[in-house]
C-alpha cells in the first residue's frame, strides 16, 4: 500500500488517519469539501498540522464534483470516511441524507472497480437497540436516518462486489473519542464545560453501547488496507466490554452512579473476529484517553 485516498480527510477520524498514514510513509490524497463554514478555524488548524507534508495532498472539493476515475488510477486503497452526520436524527431530511451518504458511496464504488480496495466505516448503529452480545451476524435493525443510510451503503457495497469484483472491508464503529473529537459529541461537550466552568444540557452520542479511543482504531484500519488476503469482510471494532461509554462519562463527571446497574440493559459488541484476523487490541484506558482529550481541548479551547 503506497498511495491511498481518504474521504472526509479533515474530519475527526479522517484527519487522525491521514496523520498516521503519512507517518508510515504512505502517500495520501485527502478529499474534503470543507463545507461547514463554522469549522473554518478548525480546518485551518488541521491543515497547519499536515498540509505542508509532501506526502499529503488535499482536494478541497465535494466528492460529487471530482473525477474519481482519474484519481483511482494512482491509488491502492480508498478509505471512505466522509458522511453527513449533522442530520442523523432528522427524518424530514432523509432524502438528502441518502443522497449524501449512499449516493456518494455509489460513486466511489464505481470508481474503485476491481483494482482499488475500499475500506468503509459503517456504524454499530445499524444493529439498532439491543441487549446481550452483538456479533457481525446479528440482524440489522437501524432506527435513525444515519444508521439507515449506513445499512444501505453496506448493502450497495456487497451487491457491487458480486457484480464487479470490488474488494472491500466494512468496519462497524461505536462512538470514537480523543483529540479532535467533534464538538457536538458527549465527551467533548462535558470536558469543554469542565474547562470553562459551565453547566449546560449535554446531548447523548448516537452510540452509547461502546466507545474506543481514536489511536486504537488507526493501525487496524491501516492493516486492513495492507493485508491483501483480507477482503470482502465485515468487522465490529469495539472493546467488547459492557457499559464502557457510561464508565467514561462517569470518569469525566466523577460520578460512579452514572453507570447503569440493570443487567437487562447490558449489551456488548463482540470483537473476536477483528482481534483474530487483524490483530486489533485496545491499548488506551478510558482514564488515559480522557486525559489526552481534556489536555487537547485545553490547548485548543478556541476551536471547541
Amino acid at each position: 500500500m503506497k498511495k491511498v485516498v481518504v474521504t472526509g480527510a479533515l474530519g475527526f477520524i479522517g484527519f487522525s488517519l491521514c496523520q498516521r498514514l503519512v507517518e508510515k510513509g504512505i502517500e495520501v490524497i485527502g478529499i474534503d469539501g470543507m463545507v461547514d463554514e463554522r469549522l473554518k478555524d478548525l480546518y485551518e488548524e488541521k491543515l497547519l498540522w499536515i498540509g505542508r507534508n509532501s506526502l499529503f495532498q488535499l482536494i478541497n472539493k465535494r466528492i460529487e464534483d471530482i473525477d474519481l476515475e482519474e484519481i483511482m488510477k494512482e491509488v491502492d486503497v480508498v478509505y471512505h470516511l466522509a458522511a453527513a452526520t449533522s442530520r442523523d436524527r432528522n427524518w424530514g431530511l432523509l432524502r438528502t441524507t441518502i443522497e449524501d451518504n449512499v449516493g456518494v458511496t455509489g460513486k466511489i464504488i464505481n470508481a474503485c472497480g476491481s483494482n482499488v480496495k475500499l475500506i468503509f466505516t459503517s456504524s454499530t448503529q445499524v444493529y439498532g437497540e439491543r441487549t446481550g452480545v452483538i456479533t457481525e451476524k446479528t440482524p440489522l435493525n437501524p432506527i435513525t436516518p444515519y444508521s439507515l443510510t449506513k445499512m444501505a451503503a453496506e448493502s450497495l457495497i456487497k451487491t457491487k462486489s458480486i457484480e464487479t469484483n470490488l474488494q472491500y472491508i466494512i468496519f462497524r464503529l461505536p462512538t470514537i473519542y480523543g483529540p479532535w473529537q467533534r464538538s457536538d459529541m458527549t465527551y467533548c461537550q462535558l470536558l469543554t464545560q469542565q474547562l470553562s466552568n459551565t453547566d449546560k444540557k449535554v446531548d447523548y452520542d448516537r452510540v452509547t453501547e461502546d466507545i474506543l479511543y481514536i489511536d486504537d482504531i488507526l493501525d487496524t484500519l491501516i492493516v486492513a488496507g495492507m493485508k491483501k488476503e483480507c477482503k470482502n469482510e465485515i468487522f465490529n471494532l469495539a472493546t467488547g466490554k459492557i457499559n464502557e461509554w457510561y464508565r467514561g462519562k462517569a470518569i469525566i463527571k466523577k460520578d460512579p452512579s452514572l453507570i447503569p446497574n440493570d443487567e437487562r440493559m447490558h449489551v456488548s459488541i463482540n470483537n473476536g473476529k477483528v482481534v483474530k484476523e487483524l490483530g486489533f487490541k485496545v491499548s488506551t484506558t478510558l482514564e488515559e484517553g480522557i486525559k489526552k482529550q481534556r489536555d487537547h481541548i485545553a490547548k485548543y479551547r478556541n476551536l471547541f
